[in-house]
């Protein structure tokens, strides 16, 4: 049985909230912020919790483990890095299996978000993605910690799985898991296209870029629509697509 509860904290980057999934009354996935009203949710819905399990840092998503561990006694598990000692009570690796009433969990590596990011899939085929997938809209990377390579990579990874449906950090929950990965793995191709045709008609400059590709944006989100460009500037750049001279981008010469 999985149980989501979705914590009062929405905004541009959180969507609607971060959601917290519960698996059999047993494992919390990213019990969320420290936000009062939404860790008395969790507890009340989990007060037998086995276990925490965390699949990144953000502060939308770990900062209330140690409380809920304190008010049910489960442990936690995190990736390498999100909190300090004490904390986490198992540090969480790739492949990691956690056994619950029902299924079992296991644990995938799938950095990109950030360098740590892992996702869980049960022994049914449910993916519990954090924010490497979500419910709706993009993910963002955040060079140099993440890069695009790796983020890739985990889609990949995750598309291997063939999962059949997705519980996100972010938005709804979604039927054909598979379909939504191979979504994203198309918005990225096609991203790397718009940004090759671009720079073919003369735009040369990160912000130039950002600017014929969000042309309606947000202006708040200007800062992160230029961090995801820049992520795939990266990725183009060490793959010889994209030379940067003098702060100037342009296309190597075999890719024109």
């Amino acid at each position: 049985m999985i149980e989501t509860i979705l914590a009062p904290n929405p905004s541009p980057f959180t969507l609607d909230g971060t959601r917290t999934h519960i698996v059999d009354g047993l494992a919390i996935i990213d019990p969320g912020p420290a936000i009062e009203s939404h860790i008395e949710r969790v507890v009340a819905a989990a007060p037998r919790a086995r276990w925490i399990l965390i699949t990144h840092r953000h502060a939308d998503h770990a900062p209330a483990a140690p409380i809920v561990a304190l008010r049910t006694g489960a442990q936690v598990a995190a990736p390498r890095g999100v909190f300090h000692p004490p904390l986490p009570d198992r540090e969480l690796r790739d492949g990691d299996l956690f056994q619950l009433a029902s299924v079992t969990l296991k644990t995938i590596a799938t950095p990109g978000h950030t360098s740590e990011s892992v996702s869980f899939i049960s022994s049914e085929g449910d993916l519990f993605s954090g924010d490497t997938i979500l419910g709706q809209g993009t993910t963002a990377i955040f060079p140099p910690d993440g890069t695009m390579k790796d983020y890739l990579a985990s889609l990949q990874k995750l598309r291997l799985l063939a999962p059949r449906r997705l519980y996100p950090g972010h938005g709804p929950n979604r039927d054909r898991a598979e379909e939504v990965i191979d979504e994203y793995i198309e918005h990225r191709r096609m991203r790397e296209e718009q940004i090759r045709e671009f720079i073919s008609q003369g735009v040369t400059t990160l912000d130039g870029l950002r600017q014929r590709i969000y042309p309606d944006l947000d202006p708040s989100l200007t800062g992160a629509a230029e961090t995801q460009v820049g992520a795939h500037i990266d990725h183009m750049t060490d793959r010889n697509i994209i030379t940067i001279l003098d702060d100037k981008l342009s296309l190597t010469k075999s890719t024109h």
